[in-house]
């Protein structure tokens, strides 16, 4: 399949991920935030008016993460609360503290996975920054997120939205594939990606 955007480090798939995974190999790690079906598609990016949207029936991905499961070493996966009945048992939950003082759906997110490193809290408030998909995760999340895998040099993400884990592994020197079933946030990610030194704060 034709890559949507390729770079030294980062390459990107327009498609669903069900069909392309199985064509990639292995991976380090797969680091990803995948559709599960809270009623996000009633966010609306703080324009009031509804704005999220997203191609193929994903809301209840939940039988469908667990086939990436084996293309990877190493898991991170956000919302991983919501599959935890379908996960291997972990104590290695990542959360994100959003400091919000209660003005959001919720305080906290959670990410599964596997990484030997015991429960960890990131504490990062998000104020005031552009969106430009509406499931964002801040780009120093991701960050930090690789920084718990050091050893990881490939990542995989395959509900990549606009992009911030491929922007976070290129900066820290690691290679990425990213799958977006949207191409509209695959232009945005794309955009990203093509700027070796781009600046948006934390834009997910």
């Amino acid at each position: 399949m034709k890559p949507y955007y390729q770079d030294s480090a980062v390459t990107i798939y327009h498609g669903d991920c069900r069909e392309i995974v199985p064509t990639l190999g292995r991976f380090d790690l797969l680091l990803t935030d995948p559709p599960y079906g809270i009623g996000a598609n009633k966010q609306t990016l703080g324009t009031g008016k509804k704005q999220f949207h997203r191609g193929g029936d994903w809301d209840n991905a939940r039988g469908e993460v667990l086939p990436f499961i084996p293309v990877a070493t190493r898991h991170i996966i956000w919302g991983g609360n919501y599959f935890a009945d379908l996960l291997p048992v972990t104590n290695d939950w990542l959360v994100w503290h959003k400091k919000n003082d209660g003005l959001s759906f919720s305080e906290v997110e959670m990410a599964w996975s596997d990484l030997g490193k015991n429960t960890r809290i990131f504490s990062h408030h998000w104020s005031g920054e552009q969106k430009m998909h509406p499931t964002a995760k801040p780009l120093v999340l991701m960050t930090w997120c690789l920084g718990l895998v050091p050893e990881a040099q490939t990542v995989l993400d395959p509900f990549a939205g606009s992009g911030t884990t491929g922007r976070a592994a290129k900066d820290l020197g690691r290679k990425a594939v990213l799958i977006e079933i949207e191409e509209r946030y695959c232009e945005i990610a794309a955009r990203r990606m093509g700027q070796e030194v781009f600046n948006l704060g934390d834009m997910a």
